[in-house]
């Protein structure tokens, strides 16, 4: 893997997983820190982005066969698809407060898996571009609770989550700008 395609991968996995600071941002009201719940609460994170990158890159493994030989433009739409998927999220959480209470942890766990969307359908095009191979799923693992470590220690504000928009925006535009290079350059695939 050549220099650049490791910088690519690296960008791709901290952009794929910004959902996750929005969603974190928004999750402890009004600074009722508990460092317990705050560091399960990012391993929580992280764990349900690694899970859903493999259970998408399960569900690719067994539609590989529909796409065949249009396995790039399949990589290229869902990298879009992700990217603009973002944006609108990104746009909705400048638009209203975003707090997140839950009183089980089945709330807790649907607030993971739908920070993780974009992993799964990522994942999906496993076949495809799966920067660093099988270690991509570590890779997503930590940079979902490096993301959510930092971000529930914040305490709420509108500034705040502002600024998480903000990431989660940036993160739509690297995606966007990766998966052009993935499509005309070689420089993503390494």
């Amino acid at each position: 893997m050549t220099t650049p395609a490791i910088i690519i991968g690296i960008v791709f996995i901290l952009a794929m997983t910004t959902p996750v600071v929005t969603v974190a941002v928004g999750l402890e009201p009004n600074g009722k820190s508990n460092s317990y719940r705050q560091l399960l609460a990012a391993l929580s994170f992280g764990a349900m982005e690694s899970l859903m990158a493999f259970l998408g890159y399960l569900f690719g493994r067994w539609i590989a066969p529909m796409y065949g030989d249009a396995l790039p433009y399949f990589v290229f739409a869902i990298m879009l698809i992700v990217a603009v998927k973002m944006i609108v999220h990104s746009m909705k959480v400048l638009k209203a407060k975003y707090l997140f209470s839950f009183t089980s942890f089945w709330g807790f766990l649907l607030l993971g898996v739908f920070a993780a969307v974009n992993t799964f359908m990522m994942g999906i095009c496993g076949d495809g571009y799966l920067p660093f191979g099988y270690w991509y799923f570590l890779a997503v693992a930590v940079a979902g609770f490096l993301w959510a470590i930092k971000a529930v220690q914040k305490e709420y504000s509108p500034i705040l989550m502002r600024a998480s928009s903000f990431i989660e925006f940036s993160g739509a535009v690297f995606l966007i700008v990766i998966a052009i290079l993935y499509l005309f350059t070689d420089l993503v695939r390494g």
